[in-house]
């Protein structure tokens, strides 16, 4: 009995919070037609708070963003939204906009060929894109498999294993790609610095020497962490120490 009334009040709370957020939305939405940029972009804090992202709404984080004068945060919540929906063409417009306001400009270190087809690769569909297109894949290996075992015309059973091979490539591909996108998602390797500027040190350390400067919304990516500070690296091959807090992961 008891797990039945957790159970109906699961069901009574969800409703509750998913009205709440949309409602929370549309005020924040009505604020930022009326330029109110900064407290609109509170309240989509607060739907944040509440355990809701979406490509959208991390889309008009970033619009209200930009309109406060926050260039890294603006940068960060188009990358977020662009994470959850690479096709969100909205969001890459902008991105690419507000990019321009940036301070710092580098070189990008050249990466091999198949490196970097892959990470574009990747990118081009979400985690649940790549996950579904898997599970299609591994049908077509099952139908094919079942052709080339079943079947008594030699034609078929060349079909059928060849459907296989390929279907099997294809859900190595796939999969890997969907494994990849949930890695990020779970552990990102990404962030935005969101200080005005930041001193990149050679240790985890206030006494560490300064190497370089960074500016609000520069792109690094971000590796080990040791007693509040991360190691970080940037497209021009240079690498360094920040505090935590100078960054936001995307």
């Amino acid at each position: 009995m008891s797990r039945l009334l957790v159970i109906l009040m699961v069901l009574m709370i969800v409703p509750d919070v998913t009205a709440t957020s949309d409602s929370l939305f549309q005020r924040a939405i009505g604020l930022y037609q009326e330029e109110e940029y900064e407290v609109s972009l509170q309240i989509f804090k607060e739907i944040l708070d509440q355990g809701v992202e979406s490509p959208d709404l991390y889309y008009n984080m970033g619009n209200a963003a930009y309109r406060s004068n926050n260039i890294g945060h603006a940068i960060l919540y188009y990358e977020k939204a662009l994470k959850m929906e690479p096709s969100h063409e909205d969001a890459r417009h902008n991105l690419e906009f507000v990019s321009r306001y940036r301070v710092d400009t580098f070189e990008e270190v050249p990466e091999l060929f198949l490196s970097t087809w892959r990470k574009m690769m990747v990118k081009v569909l979400s985690e649940r894109s790549w996950s579904v297109i898997a599970i299609l894949c591994f049908l077509i290996i099952l139908g094919a498999l079942l052709i080339y075992l079943f079947s008594k015309r030699l034609l078929l059973k060349k079909v059928g294993f060849i459907a296989a091979v390929v279907g099997l490539l294809l859900f190595i591909i796939t999969f890997t790609s969907a494994l990849s996108t949930h890695r990020n998602i779970v552990r990102p390797e990404s962030g935005i610095i969101i200080s005005p500027s930041v001193v990149v040190r050679s240790s985890p350390s206030e006494t560490g020497t300064e190497l370089f400067i960074l500016h609000e919304g520069t792109k690094i990516r971000v590796n080990e962490e040791v007693s509040g500070w991360h190691n970080i690296w940037v497209i021009d091959g240079r690498e360094g120490w920040i505090i935590s807090g100078d960054f936001e992961s995307i």
